[in-house]
């Protein structure tokens, strides 16, 4: 699996964006052969939500689109606060971020060369390429593989 784009609401109603991945996993356990109570796991790199061709509401993107939105330049340039905010807003980047998954093997079909279990893994969230501070998502679910 590459990733799948995901999007959860939170009970206040707030949306949180993230890349469901597994990206450059190198998954390590002890042991030799997946039997049921196998523990194994590792980190991963989790890649911006999107990439630099998207495009926001107001045009503006990493590298395509405009470097501000129109009523944005009197608001930077009056020296008051929030430039920072606006900096961030409209100089996109391409955020990188890290991820750590556990899975346990719960069932094992030698007979298919199937395995299943369970897993818990730990990953930031979207960052709207750069402007907002990534989220701590912890999702936990069922694999199976063959």
């Amino acid at each position: 699996m590459d990733f799948a784009a995901t999007t959860v609401k939170l009970p206040d109603g707030e949306y949180v964006p993230f890349l469901f991945t597994v990206k450059e996993l190198v998954a390590k356990g002890e042991g030799s052969s997946f039997k049921p109570g196998f523990t194994w796991g590792g980190e991963f790199t989790v890649p911006s939500y999107r990439t630099g061709g998207f495009l926001d509401p107001k045009g503006r993107g990493m590298y395509l689109g405009y470097d501000q939105a129109v009523a944005l330049p009197a608001m930077q340039s009056d020296g008051q606060g929030g430039q920072e905010e606006l900096f961030k807003e409209t100089n996109k980047v391409f955020d990188i971020g890290k991820g750590v998954i556990e899975m346990e093997v719960n069932k094992v079909n030698q007979e298919l060369g199937e395995i299943g279990g369970v897993f818990v893994s730990k990953q930031p969230s979207d960052t709207d390429m750069g402007a907002k501070a990534p989220r701590t998502i912890l999702l936990k679910g069922i694999f199976y593989g063959k």
